[in-house]
């Protein structure tokens, strides 16, 4: 029989405390989280390695007979702009899936939020309509908040592009990559606090909140940069594991396409493409589950620093 794992959400927590209390409510009720989301983590999975095989297996062998043919390379551009839209749709598809995944992540959060257990005994998979476009929204408005801060960054790089590749200007170019890097840090994680706590209140609005508690996340920039970073290392590590029969099979196949253009043989089996297909579908569906651990990290966090701030405007009050 399972263990049940439960610990209030709303109770002031260090970063390390947060960290503890995310990884054993996942660890807990590992078995009932997997049942509940396993079938849109497959679904998800499936669309990211056909997307996946796409790129690795398909691409670069129509790149391979585009340099093979150099003189006729303009007769594969429909072929390339067909496959470019179509790699495109499946990452957009793959984006869109793993949002609905967080969703259903999320409702079981909500369930927690409200005091009960992460998944009652009697659970059956229903759609999450209201958690899932919640989420979806979530991932919407952080990456175009991302967007813009690459873009700008990008921007001043065209801007200043002459003084920054300029080889007399080395340090400059350096100091400047620096200095640029940390502000988009500085700006980037105080948005987990706001995203998480967005997430989990359906009835708010993303650009009021994110003014209205902008400020407060920056007064715990330090602790949400502490769980970020610890979540990043230890999920990093098992993400690139995980990630390891991909890399190999993708490195396989990019240097038995291009090596066609020198006039090598293929080389590859005839299966190689259903191959390429299950093993980034079996990678993406272990990286899902590698990669939750962080909302349920962050969700502690996020209730540490709301009852913080509750505790800090009581006592004022008072």
């Amino acid at each position: 029989m399972q263990k049940e794992t439960f610990e209030p959400l709303l109770k002031e927590r260090s970063s390390r405390a947060s960290l503890t209390a995310g990884f054993r409510l996942y660890t807990g009720n590992f078995r009932r989280i997997f049942k509940a989301t396993w079938l849109v983590a497959l679904i998800a999975s499936l669309i990211s390695g056909v997307g996946a095989t796409v790129s690795i297996v398909w691409w670069p062998e129509l790149i391979a007979k585009m340099f093979s043919d150099l003189p006729h390379a303009y007769m594969y551009a429909d072929q390339y702009f067909t496959l470019l839209i179509i790699l495109c749709a499946f990452i957009l598809l793959s984006v869109l899936d793993t949002a609905i995944f967080g969703g259903y992540a999320a409702a079981l959060l909500k369930q927690h939020q409200e005091g009960g257990a992460i998944l009652p005994q009697q659970y059956h998979l229903h759609w999450e309509g209201s958690m899932v476009w919640q989420s979806i929204k979530t991932w919407f408005w952080c990456g175009l908040i991302s967007l813009l801060l690459c873009g700008a960054v990008s921007a001043f790089v065209y801007w200043k592009r002459e003084m920054l590749f300029d080889p007399m200007h080395n340090i400059v170019s350096v100091v400047a990559v620096i200095v640029m890097t940390i502000i988009v840090c500085v700006v980037m994680v105080p948005l987990a606090y706001p995203a998480v706590k967005y997430l989990m209140n359906e009835k708010t609005s993303f650009w009021p909140l994110l003014v209205k508690r902008f400020g407060t996340s920056m007064r715990y920039w330090g602790r949400q940069f502490v769980v970020l970073l610890v979540c990043a290392i230890l999920l990093g590590l098992l993400y690139i594991i995980a990630s390891l029969p991909e890399i190999i099979i993708c490195q396989a196949n990019s240097e038995a396409r291009f090596g066609v253009i020198g006039g090598d043989p293929l080389g590859m089996p005839s299966y190689i493409t259903a191959l390429t297909c299950v093993t980034c579908t079996l990678g993406s569906f272990m990286q899902l589950y590698i990669a939750l651990p962080a909302l349920f990290c962050l969700y502690y966090m996020y209730g540490s620093i709301d009852t913080r701030e509750d505790n800090k405007n009581k006592s004022i009050k008072e």
